[in-house]
């Protein structure tokens, strides 16, 4: 048992030096204690060396915890008698160190407020020396004040607290706001009062209190609290439910990313979260021939460019070209069955399209880090939006319900809320309208994780067969009938039903028009939104249904998803497999308090399930057996010289790809191959024209070998057609500028990439005629390493220190 043991101890110690303040951390941690940095009923101990040094809120804390305060001499008694000493004969008043909070300067004298003015008593806050009139108090505006003073919208939330009045529905918040501006940072503390919580209008400001220093704004802040307390309203603590209009636009994104990353998930969000996943994967298994996570964001962006090359070419009838480069990116997207004639406008749209649900899959998938069995909650944090469902029978459902008079039956609703929309939607703009939105089930994975997108290529181009598809130009379209929005919606592959969106859409200053014009990229001039007129029996127009389209994707929040299904559609039951688990989240610890040493015992080393030796996800060994490095390093440039030694220990001949990263400033000036008693010296060529040659060696039987820079600091290489028992040797060259910091001269060597930029380059498709085999950073350890270094410079060396290996070091005069 240790001195300390479940001691929480805060320490104070500005006035001493580095090496005494870690003594005193190591004499609490050594002896079963913990270090926190808040004070609050978890901590059990406050050192300091001066009390003086204590902050007003460190002393209100105190006061209200009522938890000791001692010098440092108290932990050496403790630990040289082996027990816990009382702590009365240690301890200090921090009383009689500090003046007491609310005390008013000497001959001030106090005037009577105005009517409009609301006054904190002096006896809870210090008084604030601004250019307010009354210097003892802070005056309390409203947001009705006439006087209220300007502070700017793109603030951040520092602190909040949500209290709730017990058997009741009303809440308020209080919030404390940072801005940086040119003279400095600003401060605001913000009370949003609502007696009804369900209600839909947006809370009140009843009290805005604006302060000119952060320890003035916290003293604000804690009296504000105070009073809410003394009023019975409880504090809401752990994680929140969703209040709707309830505090600041920050605020509700900020309880929106913790909600995400700590709270719970029903079974009915599971079951639609894991439908919307399977409609997406589902859709891509019936067209490509091999996993998605065996692609990269690099091949989908390739397949991209080549495909708006072949809509160029089809204007110019260029049949050969375009053939050619449709097998491009049938290598780069493989597909069960490639047609064999001519592409269409219709068919470059399907693979546009294609591609997009390919990029919204891995953008979601690098959230989940690729896991090959992510469970629901994974998936639906992936997803970056919050997903709940709306109760069939309260005045929510109905309202939605109304929008959606028609021929359907509706399953559920489920509110949605993006925190990249709270912030950006543009509500200013005004005319905010609740429109409709339908697209296939398949899309609505890449659809809730990265909102609404204009068309990547103009509608006009895609040849999608639709009454009045880009009658209005390249915007994001929305109708304001069910009717119209059917004939876009389709049933989905697992369960057959339909999936609309209910979005709010701020349509601004909208011009009317009745004729089409296809070329549309933007609102007209000092208009944000354009109305297609609907064609009736008083108004022709060349529209069939009314069209509202805007050309800025920050005009649209999305609110709603419908779950919905009409005549015919034939229903199928469908009951995916939903795993709710999930890493521990910061909800089931305490909420006030989290220490960064806590249960670190209990950790499982992750090393612990690796398996040693260069291995591939099937088991296989990989071919990278050696990395020898040289280095000279001259003033302040270097030169550093990279040998790879791969060796395919498989029957058949393989692609071996590794990634390895180097410093931005770096400039590559050579690479070369050893083999077979071969030497072949790298030329430098145009990306797609080096890409392009390496594929034809390969499909030729040839050795090739190829070096790519898929980033500024991530690097590839990639060894084509070696042969079975066949060794090479990689030799790479570069020179790069040496840091110079605090008067030393650092040189560095990356060891490894960041997880997802590996597996973007390992993933990009650079031939397909031998198997692939990517070489990974996991068992670096069990790889030959040897590194060879000169060092010359112009003044003399004081010394030569390494932090990460033990080298050996020969000197000459």
């Amino acid at each position: 048992m240790g001195v300390f043991d479940n001691c929480s101890v805060l320490l104070e110690l500005k006035q001493l030096t580095f090496k005494e303040k870690k003594k005193l951390n190591d004499i609490v941690t050594e002896n079963g204690g913990r270090t926190c940095f808040i004070i609050n009923k978890q901590c059990s101990l406050v050192v300091t060396s001066d009390v003086s040094n204590l902050s007003s809120n460190r002393l209100r804390s105190i006061q209200k915890h009522h938890t000791p305060v001692v010098g440092p001499d108290y932990l050496h008694n403790c630990v040289e008698s082996g027990v816990l000493l009382p702590v009365d004969p240690y301890q200090l008043e921090p009383s009689s160190a500090s003046p007491p909070l609310g005390q008013a300067p000497p001959g001030s004298s106090s005037a009577p407020p105005p009517p409009h003015q609301a006054l904190i008593p002096n006896s809870q806050i210090s008084p604030e020396p601004a250019e307010e009139t009354d210097p003892e108090k802070f005056r309390i505006y409203s947001e009705s004040d006439p006087d209220l003073p300007a502070f700017p919208d793109d603030f951040q939330v520092a602190k909040y607290s949500i209290f709730a009045k017990t058997n009741s529905s009303t809440w308020c918040v209080l919030e404390l706001q940072s801005v940086r501006t040119e003279p400095g940072r600003r401060y605001r503390v913000v009370r949003y009062w609502k007696d009804d919580v369900t209600a839909e209008e947006a809370a009140v400001k009843d009290q805005l209190v604006f302060l000119s220093s952060s320890e003035k704004a916290l003293d604000v802040y804690e009296a504000l609290m105070d009073q809410l307390d003394s009023t019975g309203m409880e504090r809401m603590t752990g994680v929140l439910p969703e209040v709707q209009h309830l505090g600041s636009t920050p605020l509700q994104q900020l309880l929106l990313e913790e909600k995400l990353s700590t709270g719970s998930l029903s079974q009915e969000v599971a079951v639609f979260v894991e439908t919307l996943w399977t409609e997406a994967l589902g859709s891509l298994r019936e067209v490509l021939s091999v996993p998605i996570s065996k692609l990269s964001l690099n091949d989908v962006s390739r397949a991209e460019g080549l495909l708006l090359h072949i809509q160029k070419n089809l204007k110019e009838e260029n049949q050969a070209e375009m053939m050619s480069l449709l097998d491009e990116v049938f290598v780069l997207l493989p597909h069960l069955h490639p047609p064999e004639t001519p592409p269409t406008r219709f068919f470059l749209s399907q693979k546009l399209d294609l591609c997009q649900m390919i990029r919204d899959v891995l953008n979601v998938s690098e959230m989940i880090l690729r896991s090959p069995e992510p469970s629901s909650v994974g998936k639906y944090r992936a997803l970056r939006c919050s997903i709940q469902v709306v109760p069939p029978n309260g005045a929510e459902f109905q309202s939605v319900s109304g929008l959606l008079d028609g021929p359907i039956q509706i399953h559920q609703v489920l509110r949605v809320s993006r925190g990249v929309e709270l912030q950006t939607f543009r509500a200013d703009l005004g005319t905010v309208k609740p429109l409709l939105h339908s697209s296939s089930p398949s899309n609505f994975v890449g659809i809730l994780s990265r909102g609404l997108l204009l068309p990547r290529v103009a509608v006009e181009h895609h040849g999608v067969e639709r009454t009045d598809v880009g009658n209005l130009g390249s915007g994001i379209y929305f109708s304001d009938s069910l009717s119209t929005s059917l004939k876009y919606s389709k049933p989905g592959k697992t369960d057959q039903s339909r999936l609309l969106l209910v979005c709010d859409v701020a349509l601004g200053r909208c011009k009317k028009v009745c004729k089409k014009d296809p070329t549309l990229d933007q609102a007209p001039e000092g208009h944000h939104s354009v109305h297609g007129v609907r064609r009736t029996n008083s108004t022709q127009s060349d529209f069939e249904d009314d069209e509202f389209v805007i050309y800025s994707p920050d005009q649209v929040k999305i609110k709603y998803v419908v779950q919905f299904s009409v005549e015919g559609d034939g229903l199928k039951d469908f009951h995916p497999a939903v795993n709710m688990s999930a890493v521990m989240s910061q909800s089931e610890t305490d909420p006030e308090l989290l220490l960064v040493d806590e249960d670190m015992d209990n950790i499982k080393n992750p090393l612990e399930d690796v398996t040693a030796g260069l291995l591939d996800s099937s088991g296989q060994q990989l071919p990278l057996q050696a990395v020898h490095v040289k280095c000279k390093l001259m003033d302040l440039l270097s030169q550093v010289i990279i040998f790879q030694k791969y060796t395919n220990l498989s029957s058949v001949p393989i692609e071996a790809k590794y990634v390895f990263p180097l410093d931005d400033s770096a400039a590559v000036c050579g690479f070369e191959a050893f083999i077979n008693g071969k030497h072949v010296v790298g030329q430098v060529k145009e990306k797609e024209t080096a890409r392009r040659e390496y594929k034809q060696a390969i499909e030729r039987g040839h050795g090739a070998y190829l070096m790519d820079q898929d980033a500024p600091d991530v690097f590839t290489i990639s060894v084509g057609n070696l042969p079975p028992g066949a060794t090479v040797l990689i030799k790479v060259t570069f020179v790069s500028e040496l840091v110079v910091k605090d008067g030393n001269v650092l040189f560095s060597l990356p060891g490894s990439v960041a997880p997802w930029q590996e597996s973007t380059a390992l993933n990009q498709t650079t031939q397909v005629s031998v198997q692939k085999v990517c070489v990974t950073d996991e068992a670096a350890d069990k790889r030959e390493f040897t590194l060879e270094m000169s060092v010359e410079m112009p003044y003399e060396i004081s010394s030569l220190v390494c932090i990460t290996h033990q080298i050996q070091m020969k000197m000459t005069a």
